[in-house]
């Protein structure tokens, strides 16, 4: 038969665990590959490798140990035992271990095996499990926490750190963030003054532009009350107006701002649509409607015109004439700062019955 030259066999070996001396064989399935000269066009199969037996010896064939290592815990996690002829060439590829990755430079080995008992090793480190809520990824944007049902926790083991109830309407830092394998991701919250307050999942919070925090919807009426607050064209504190000249006037806040310092600022619009810039909530008073917040007062007016009514409320409700009322002296309890620009005093008689709302344009 005509020689053909090298062909190579691969053969898959499955062994039973048993036991030589200090050597273990456990049960294995790996892939060898074996060169050989031959002089035949005919495939070989596994049956062309003889089965491992310890008291069947020639000098034309040679036992070959391989060995997977755990180096860090100097235990050995696999041996397979092989019988091949001398002068071939063996490949050995290393097992894929679940839980352990090969740190032996090379996963497979060739040689041509010369003598017996030759002894291969990989060698394998356990691999850390990965955390579920994988690695910190730094952040550093504002947040708002907007629902009370999300709460703080101080570990990933879920242990409770504080109420939603509690840190609703403040805004914090979110430092870092874990894109957790639930699905979830978990923001790592902090104060203006560095404490720590867990973490939360961004379900719960919104994001803001900056240290004022998250832009949240509020479309009431504020009356301000107090000339010591100016208002604020962005948050880097740019004056737009005095507080003298928007003090007793009352303006829509269509929003709010619940900035990280702890104090919370309204965007204030007049009648018109008017941007008038932020300021903080303590400088007014917040109204049922357009009329403004309630202001008490207490000074006694007299009715100096015929041509106004009085109402029973800021929907116009009519009232009265003050045809009726002219020249008579009402005490004004309270006035209202109209978002129209007007004032209106809640009159009252001398025996305690009220009268209405009345521009103050109607008295003097």
């Amino acid at each position: 038969m005509k020689k053909t030259g090298l062909k190579k066999v691969l053969a898959t070996m499955l062994i039973t665990p048993i036991m030589v001396g200090t050597v273990f064989i456990f049960d294995n399935l790996a892939s060898v590959t074996v060169e050989a000269n031959e002089e035949t066009t005919e495939t070989s199969s596994v049956e062309d490798i003889a089965p491992l037996s310890l008291s069947d010896s020639s000098e034309e064939e040679c036992f070959i140990n391989v060995e997977g290592w755990d180096m860090k815990e100097g235990m050995p996690l696999y041996t397979d035992m092989y019988r091949v002829k001398k002068g071939e060439e063996l490949v050995y590829h290393a097992r894929v271990l679940d839980g352990y990755k090969l740190i032996t430079p090379e996963s497979t080995k060739k040689m041509i095996v010369t003598t017996n008992e030759t002894f291969i090793a990989f060698d394998y480190e356990k691999i850390k499990p990965e955390k579920p809520e994988g690695n910190y990824i730094a952040d550093g944007r504002y947040v708002t926490v907007t629902n009370k049902n999300y709460n703080t926790w101080s570990n990933f083991s879920w242990k409770y750190r504080q109420s939603g109830n509690v840190l609703l309407n403040k805004t914090f830092q979110a430092k870092g963030r874990y894109e957790h394998q639930n699905g979830s991701t978990y923001l790592s919250l902090y104060d203006a003054n560095g404490k720590w307050y867990g973490y939360i999942n961004e379900k719960g919070v919104k994001f803001g532009q900056g240290k004022q925090g998250a832009y949240i919807g509020y479309n009431k009426y504020v009356t301000i009350t107090s000339k010591g607050y100016n208002t604020w064209s962005n948050f880097s504190w740019k004056t737009r107006h005095s507080g003298t000249t928007i003090t007793n006037k009352t303006y829509l806040a269509k929003g709010k701002y619940h900035h990280i310092n702890g104090s919370t600022y309204l965007s204030l619009y007049d009648k018109q649509g008017k941007w008038y810039g932020y300021i903080n909530e303590k400088s007014g008073k917040v109204g049922k409607g357009q009329e403004g917040s309630y202001i008490a007062d207490g000074r006694k007016v007299k009715v100096t015109s015929k041509n106004y009514n009085t109402w029973s409320n800021f929907s116009w409700k009519y009232r009265q004439s003050t045809k009726n009322m002219y020249n008579k002296t009402y005490t004004a309890r309270g006035r209202y700062q109209h978002v129209n620009g007007s004032s209106y005093y809640s009159l009252y008689d001398g025996k305690g019955n009220w009268q209405g709302y009345i521009n103050a344009a109607a008295v003097k």
